[in-house]
């Protein structure tokens, strides 16, 4: 194979290695000479070196799982190799352990925050793709658990969900109802009147309390005492537990969490309650958002009454890879959610941790809209006019037509009450028929009003189809048979005249025909009626479907809007506290009018989605019980769900392409190491043993150079990173405490002064000291400790930011540069001989190779330390409060432990009076102790360093002098036996391990092939594992000999005579000379290998052995045993099969 080019010398400062023309370089003999310094080809790792520069994450996570294939078909010739001694494949099997140990991806931790009411829950099963999930408690006393949601990787189908609720140790909760008696009982040893005041510490602590112990009455709770509650059976056997939980369906895993979150307002059945005991919720689920390694936390703050619970919350947040923030859309721009909702406090922790570009907003509600209020509001009514115009078009017609559905009932109701007139009257002719029939003399009906219609009113209005009836008819129309058997059992009067059958059969058919007639006319009424209210139906489709796209228009509207101010919002809150710390920096060259970063920027890139989880959950035929309409949203697009869904997968790409890409570029350096191990046999050097001396000694020096220079790199880096904390850190330190000092007694005061000055309730005061100063009550949280250092905090996030975010990465890209420098310099003279030679040009290219993994490896080192520093630091600036907390813990104390008259007067002297003590020393102890913990951080930062460069130092050494000098671990001795056919087997293997990453080869093919047990050695890109029972080492007296062999390929005879001669020779040759870990070889072992071993007629020792019987016979061989007093090895050798 033609040498691989290196890259220019522009590129990596080396020159190109020279290229021998394929025509005119000997050609590689069946047998070669053992003194030729031809070397096994070798493959290049393109298309691993492709594959680290890839950008996709999902291409680099293809490629860590080929890599781990890689690994595992190498681990099988080392494994079996491993227990003798006087190889090295215990060290590269080690190597392999280390890097399938880096192949894990880690995890991106995506905290979601937000105030009672924002809807953090909805949004997040709607990002899940569940109806419900997250457990909820509806009590005002619960303070809710962190809830942790990642991704279920469990096959098993009956834990489709899973769930794990981790209560609280025993210390824990001994130590939180401690705290809750003091605020329940009151100074007489009783239960406070106060407990019956949800919203009152007292009813606050006799609900959790109440919760856990249902059975408690308030004597039992007075009487008790927090150790004797802590230690009840009950209680004791839950504490410090993890209760595990599974399902196959989203609803059964919310039941059973319930079970445990939920409180039960109407405890009946005086039943034990959890929710105060736990400490942390953790759900796993198969929701495709996670699927790439994002972790969801639900967090409820970090002011949890609960030392514990507020533990694992400020853990997670200082853990947060991302950090999600919720709000109602209503008030997210109307609060200025963005600048002023999230509080100074928690921005200026977002600059101390440099996490502002960690922030995602998200606006929950934004199906809660009021079209009208919206369209004025945005001025949008220019778009929606015309849509407006029709709407009401559409009203009127609807108007119209309802006006006209009523006037045809009206009208149909007046042919009804026609109908029945006729009716009546027909019947009526009909029995003057039947009575003239039988003989009686009949007249017509009179016009008395008939007693058997009794309407109470008329329809009203003109009917324009209304039945026209005779007035001579209507006379009689209303009459009925009381007054007909009246009028015919009176005697004849002389005016009225007798009815004829004539007559009367004329009048029944004229009723006949007008009650036809009606009936026609209702029928028409009927259809009028149906028309009116299709076309009704038809135009309220119509203005529905306007207003559903005034009211898309307007959502959309809001939410640009919203995205919008809120993004400036953002930008705008960073950029007071900006020129906040630059006035008071130095206020002489402050220039309000000079932008201390770009803020436009910092608005453009902060994600915002404004998000309708109602509306999403509808869409995807959810929430069947709620009567919800999702007019305005068209698509599950619309509700903005699937693109928070996709940035939630997005978080995790930039770890997941960097752990995916250390890890490649890692393999790829043990991968080039190993090939040119075993490409180096010890039998194919041209050097003599002079100038191998010559050369080790050369190259050695200029190791120890490399190595020193290594070291000054180290000090160096380390030098700027303190300069950078003193400038930045420590001094700020001395030049903001006195203003600390300062203002600690006015701090102090304040918390005791009137209400309307912002001082506090005497019960919320006393409720604050008991928990150490930090207290979330009704009128929000407080923290004492943090208020009494904001005058440094403040000052410092500025300069704090401006060390960890600029100083000390610029430092670490400074030793990223430099070492890379000295990589080159030592690259281009430790090779320079052998490029003045013309040999081992396969070896000088993998030399090449590895430079660059090398300088790869080096360019992540600061990433890697960047990680470190952010993650020690985020401790860091956390340390000042808690030591402001050990010193104010005295008079905590002091002021809980006040009773009686005058107390909350003493408990105000008491802590004014120990401020005034202590504020000169306190934050002098604040500021040295994390000052303490960053020269720390230093210290682990050099370790670190030195840590990566030394085992940097230690493969380059390994590398160059393997193939520049010929040594190894082994240094100038020679290479035994064993070594050498380990190096054999593996050579092809490490040959043919490119492959895996090529796109053009299936990584099935590979499978298959092995599976299918057959080895064509690299036959359209196909390759196996050796089978264990190919490998011929056979261990006998618990010690030797595991297989080192692959299974041979064809060949020529010539060939396999060649290999069975020196088999024989290795059998004698152990014969004669007792060697103690010596293993035979099996002719298959040389089958394997591109070309021939060299010279086995040199021992262990370099001596040559003259008792090798070279005559070529493929005869099978037992080998023979030792003596007693040495350890005994069964060599077989078995002849190689004819072909």
């Amino acid at each position: 194979m033609a040498p691989v080019k290196p890259e220019p010398m522009d590129g990596l400062g080396y020159p190109p290695i020279p290229y021998q023309n394929p025509r005119t370089r000997p050609e590689p003999r069946p047998t070669p000479d053992p003194a030729s310094d031809v070397e096994p080809k070798s493959e290049s790792t393109s298309h691993l070196q492709e594959l680290v520069s890839a950008m996709s994450p999902e291409a680099l996570e293809e490629g860590v799982r080929a890599g781990l294939r890689v690994l595992k078909s190498l681990k099988g010739p080392l494994d079996a190799a491993a227990p003798l001694s006087n190889t090295q494949a215990s060290d590269w099997l080690e190597c392999i352990q280390r890097l399938e140990g880096r192949s894990k991806p880690s995890r991106t931790i995506v905290g979601v925050v937000g105030n009672t009411g924002a809807g953090k829950s909805s949004v997040i099963s709607a990002v899940l793709d569940e109806e419900r999930l997250l457990p909820t408690n509806c009590m005002r006393a619960c303070t809710a658990s962190p809830t942790e949601i990642s991704f279920n990787h469990s096959e098993d189908p009956r834990e489709l969900y899973r769930a794990e609720v981790e209560f609280l140790a025993h210390e824990d909760w001994l130590k939180e109802l401690q705290g809750l008696f003091t605020d329940l009982i009151d100074g007489t040893g009783q239960v406070s009147r106060e407990c019956s005041n949800e919203d009152s510490e007292a009813g606050i602590a006799f609900a959790k309390i109440k919760a856990v112990y249902p059975k408690k009455t308030k004597e039992m709770i007075a009487e008790s005492t927090p150790e004797k509650l802590a230690n009840e059976f009950a209680v004791r056997r839950v504490l410090g537990t993890v209760k595990k939980l599974q399902a196959t369906d989203a609803a059964s895993i919310y039941r059973q969490l319930q079970t445990y979150v939920d409180s039960k307002e109407k405890n009946n059945e005086r039943m034990m309650e959890f929710w105060p005991l736990i400490k942390v919720v953790r759900i796993f689920t198969k929701a495709s958002a996670l699927a790439t390694g994002a972790c969801l936390v639900d967090l409820p703050g970090v002011q949890d009454s609960n030392a514990a619970r507020a533990a694992v919350a400020a853990n997670y947040m200082k853990a947060c890879t991302g950090l999600w923030i919720v709000a109602p859309i209503t008030r997210a721009v109307d609060d200025k959610t963005a600048k002023s909702l999230l509080g100074d406090s928690f921005r200026r922790q977002l600059k101390y941790d440099g996490t502002y570009s960690a922030v995602t907003f998200i606006c929950s509600k934004t199906d809660d809209i009021s079209v009208t209020e919206a369209a004025e509001s945005l001025d949008i009514e220019d778009q929606v006019g015309e849509s407006w115009t029709k709407i009401r078009g559409f009203e009127n017609d609807i108007q119209k037509l309802k006006s006209r559905q009523a006037d045809l009932r009206d009208e149909k109701e007046a042919c009804d009450e026609l109908a029945e007139g006729i009716d009546q009257a027909f019947d009526e002719w009909e029995d003057l028929m039947n009575k003239l029939s039988e003989g009686e003399i009949v007249y017509a009906p009179s016009d008395t009003p008939s007693k058997k219609r009794k309407r109470t009113s008329k329809p009203s209005g003109c009917r324009k189809n209304r039945v026209s009836i005779d007035s001579d008819d209507s006379d009689f129309l209303d009459s009925g048979d009381d007054a007909s058997n009246k009028e015919n059992s009176q005697p004849a009067d002389e005016n009225r005249q007798p009815l004829t059958e004539d007559e009367i059969e004329r009048k029944l058919a004229t009723l006949k025909a007008e009650k036809k007639e009606l009936r026609d006319n209702k029928k028409e009424v009927t259809r009028q009626i149906i028309e009116a209210r299709i076309e009704i139906k038809q135009i309220i489709a119509k203005k529905d479907t306007l207003l559903a796209e005034v009211k898309a228009i307007c959502i959309k509207g809001r939410n640009e809007y919203s995205r919008r101010a809120i993004k400036h919002d953002f930008a705008m809150g960073i950029k007071e506290l900006d020129q906040e710390n630059a006035a008071e920096e130095d206020e002489a060259t402050f220039d309000p009018e000079v932008d201390i970063r770009d803020y436009d920027e910092v608005a453009k890139t902060l994600p915002v989605f404004c998000v309708s989880s109602r509306a999403f959950q509808k869409l995807n035929g959810r929430l069947q019980r709620d009567d919800f309409k999702h007019d305005g949203f068209r698509t599950v697009d619309d509700t903005e769900i699937p693109q928070l869904q996709a940035h939630a997968r997005k978080l995790t790409e930039a770890g997941r392409a960097a752990d995916s890409r250390a890890f490649l570029n890692d393999l790829m350096q043990l991968l080039n190491s190993m090939k040119m191990w075993a490409a180096n046999d010890g039998t194919r050097s041209n050097l003599s043993d002079g100038e191998k001396r010559a050369e080790d000694i050369r190259l050695r020096r200029r190791l120890h150079k490399f190595e020193e220079e290594l070291d000054k790199a180290v000090i160096h880096c380390v030098g700027s990173i303190k300069d950078a904390l003193t400038d930045n850190v420590y001094d700020q330190f001395d030049t903001y405490i006195p203003t600390a000092v300062e203002a600690a007694l006015p701090t102090t005061m304040g918390w005791g002064a009137h209400r309307d000055m912002g001082g506090l309730l005497w019960a919320t005061y006393k409720a604050t000291c008991r928990r150490n100063g930090v207290y979330s009550g009704a009128s929000g949280p407080r923290d004492f400790n943090a208020e009494l250092f904001e005058p440094i905090s403040k000052h410092l996030a500025g300069n704090w930011e401006r060390a960890f975010q600029r100083r000390l990465p610029a430092a670490l890209d400074g030793l990223s540069r430099s070492v890379n420098s000295l990589l080159n310099s030592f690259h281009r003279e430790a090779t320079a001989k052998a490029l003045e030679r013309g040999t081992n040009f396969n070896s000088l290219n993998i030399l090449g190779q590895q430079l660059q993994a090398h300088i790869q490896r080096v360019t992540g080192v600061p990433a890697m330390i960047r990680a470190m520093i952010q993650e020690l630091q985020r401790d860091a600036n956390r340390m000042f409060t808690p030591v402001i907390e050990e010193k104010m813990i005295p008079a905590y104390d002091e002021c809980t432990n006040e009773r009686g008259p005058g107390s909350f007067k003493r408990m105000k002297d008491d802590m004014a009076r120990h401020v005034e003590t202590n504020r000169a020393t306190m934050f002098r102890e604040a500021t040295g102790a994390v000052q303490g913990q960053l020269e720390q951080m230093c210290t682990q930062i050099e370790e670190a360093m030195s840590t990566e460069l030394q085992d940097l130092y230690a493969r380059v050494a390994r590398d160059y002098l393997a193939v520049l000098v010929g040594s190894d671990a082994s240094a100038m001795q020679g290479l035994s036996r064993a070594e050498r056919m380990l190096r054999q087997e593996m050579a092809p293997m490490l040959d043919r391990a490119d492959l895996y990453f090529s796109e053009d080869v299936k990584m099935e093919e590979f499978e298959s092939n092995e599976d299918a047990g057959v080895d064509e050695g690299i036959v359209a890109g196909k390759s196996r594992e050796p089978s264990s029972d190919e490998h011929l080492f056979v261990k006998s007296d618990e010690r030797a000999a595991q297989n080192v062999a692959i299974k041979p390929e064809s060949r020529e005879r010539e060939e396999a005579k060649e290999a069975t001669s020196e088999a024989e020779a290795a059998v004698k040759q152990e014969a004669h000379t007792g060697d103690d870990d010596a293993v035979a070889a099996s002719p298959s072992i040389y089958d394997s290998m591109d070309e021939s071993v060299g010279d086995e007629n040199v021992d262990d020792d370099g001596v040559d052995d003259e008792n090798v019987d070279d005559d070529g016979a493929k005869d099978s061989y037992e080998g023979a045993s030792m003596d007693e007093d040495d350890e005994e090895y069964n060599l077989k050798v078995k002849a190689v099969p004819e072909h």
